[in-house]
Parts: C-alpha cells; sequence; structure tokens
C-alpha cells in the first residue's frame, strides 16, 4: 500500500474531470475508488487527508506511478500561473490535486469516439458494456468478476455486427472501422508518439473514423503526453466566452476560441492543457457560479 496527500492526488476531482471513464466511487461518494487500465484495477483509498494505493511497491513502481502522473511536480506549474487572471487562480486553487493521467492509447481512442454527444455516467456505462462484451474477464479474490480494456483485434474479429445491443448508435461503425484500422497503424501511431511528433500523431488520428478535432486533442492529452493539447468543448466555449471574452455580443465561433485560448494560454507552453483541465473541472463541478 503505497500513502500520498490529497493535495497530491484528489481522487475526488480525478474521477470527476472527464478524462477517465473506468474510474469509479464504491459505496457512495468520497471515500473508495476503483481504478481500470487495460487488463489492470487498482483501489484507491482515502482517509481524511491521505490518500492510499492499494497495491504493491513493485506494481506501484513499474506501472501506476507513471500512469497517475505522479513523478510530475504539479506544484511547480502551479506556481507559473498569473496572479491577475483571478478566474484561473480560483480554478487551479479548487482543482488542487488534479492530474492527467497517462493512460492506453487505444483505449482513450475507442472511449472518446464514444463520449461525443454522451454524459459522463452514459460513456461509463457504455465503456462497461464493451468491456463485458469483448475484454479479458477477470476473476479477484473472493470471486469478483470483471473486465479488461477490449484490444482493437478482439473488436474487429466480431465483424460490423459484433457491437450492437451496447447503445452505441452510429458510433458502431467508428469504432469496428477505428479497431480495424489501429490493427494496421498502430505500432506507427505509437512510435510517434513515443518521439513526440505530436503534430503528425494528431494528423494520423484525424484520419480514423469518427475522431475530429476535440476527440484528437482528448487523446493526445490523456494518452500520448503532450500537455500544450487543449481539447475545445462547449464547457470551454462558454468558459472563454464568458472569462476571456471580447464583448463583440455575439458567440464565439470554435476556431474563433481556439485562437482565443493560443491569445490567452499559450504563455503557459509546456502545461496548457493542465490549464484546460483546471478549468474544465472548475467549470463542471460548479464551484464558479457567480453569487448576485
Amino acid at each position: 500500500m503505497i500513502k500520498t496527500d490529497l493535495s497530491l492526488f484528489n481522487p475526488d476531482i480525478i474521477c470527476d474531470s472527464g478524462q477517465i471513464f473506468r474510474m469509479y466511487r464504491v459505496d457512495g461518494p468520497g471515500s473508495v475508488f476503483l481504478i481500470y487500465s487495460g487488463d489492470r484495477r487498482l483501489r484507491v483509498e482515502r482517509k481524511g487527508d491521505d490518500v492510499y494505493f492499494c497495491c504493491s511497491a513493485e506494481e506501484y513502481e513499474g506501472y501506476w506511478k507513471h500512469y497517475l502522473d505522479m513523478d510530475r511536480d504539479y506544484a511547480a506549474l502551479e506556481a507559473l500561473i498569473d496572479p491577475k487572471d483571478e478566474f484561473l487562480v480560483r480554478a487551479c486553487r479548487a482543482g488542487k490535486g488534479l492530474r492527467i493521467l497517462n493512460q492506453d492509447l487505444f483505449e482513450m481512442i475507442i472511449s472518446f469516439i464514444i463520449s461525443q454527444q454522451k454524459q459522463i455516467p452514459s460513456i461509463r456505462k457504455c465503456v462497461g458494456a464493451l468491456c463485458e462484451r469483448f475484454g479479458q474477464k477477470h476473476t479477484d479474490v473472493g470471486d469478483e468478476i470483471w473486465y479488461g480494456f477490449p484490444t482493437a483485434r478482439s473488436i474487429a474479429a466480431a465483424g460490423p455486427d459484433g457491437l450492437k445491443g451496447l447503445s452505441l448508435g452510429y458510433r458502431e461503425r467508428y469504432i469496428y472501422e477505428t479497431s480495424c484500422r489501429f490493427i494496421e497503424i498502430g505500432d506507427d501511431l505509437k512510435d510517434t508518439v513515443d518521439r513526440k511528433a505530436f503534430a503528425a500523431a494528431r494528423n494520423i488520428l484525424l484520419s480514423l473514423t469518427g475522431v475530429g478535432e476535440k476527440v484528437a486533442d482528448c487523446i493526445l492529452l490523456f494518452a500520448c503526453g503532450d500537455l500544450d493539447s487543449f481539447p475545445v468543448d462547449t464547457h470551454i466555449i462558454s468558459i472563454m466566452d464568458r472569462e476571456y471574452g471580447e464583448n463583440t455580443g455575439q458567440k464565439p465561433s470554435p476556431a474563433r476560441v481556439r485562437e482565443r485560448v493560443r491569445e490567452v494560454f499559450g504563455k503557459y507552453k509546456g502545461f496548457s492543457g493542465l490549464v484546460q483541465q483546471w478549468i474544465f473541472a472548475y467549470e463542471i463541478s460548479g464551484q464558479n457560479k457567480r453569487k448576485d
């Protein structure tokens, strides 16, 4: 069992941050969480301001430490925030303990294809059903059964009709075609990511069925280690218009929001994606609602 501080890893914030869809609260809010990655599972327990990762030191050092991004000095990045940006300062303070997880590439591609036009509970349900149908079955002590995330080959092998009945709708075709394509280009994509050629990786991602700009940026941020990737969705558009808008009286286009993001947050090179997560998590938590 590995112990850390809540200010360094806050499971409540991370669970609701929109970056992971296989992290679950156990027995209600606040104390025990289960994180799934591929064919691994980690139990996380919060006791007051202490957080415990329930695994061996060997497993932690060999896998979870990197996955949980525990080597990064987030306090040093927080210290670089412009104190004049009151909204970002508040968001950063409210997001203490948020970390950007280093998740599996194929898992993020499929998960964020599923995420389009769905709320987080629905995304989790669809991802869970996908795992149960195509993932490897695991039985833990006490005969508890759970499933790993499926491989591209396991999905492709089921054919174009293999995804029916999972409430995926039009995403069935996207997931099937992308799984088939990933079998062909997955190694090249991983090599491109390893070389940190993120612009090239983004182009490859955009060639996959069902992957648009926002989904590609999410994959780059949450699976590829590109901390300058800044996904723009409806929440970010709302934030940028409200907090950093140009008072034109018109709703900005996504293209203009992307430009505005570069203008406002370009100074945070090397961690602007973390800035995105701070303000996104702050927005969806409702903590930023202003009092009359």
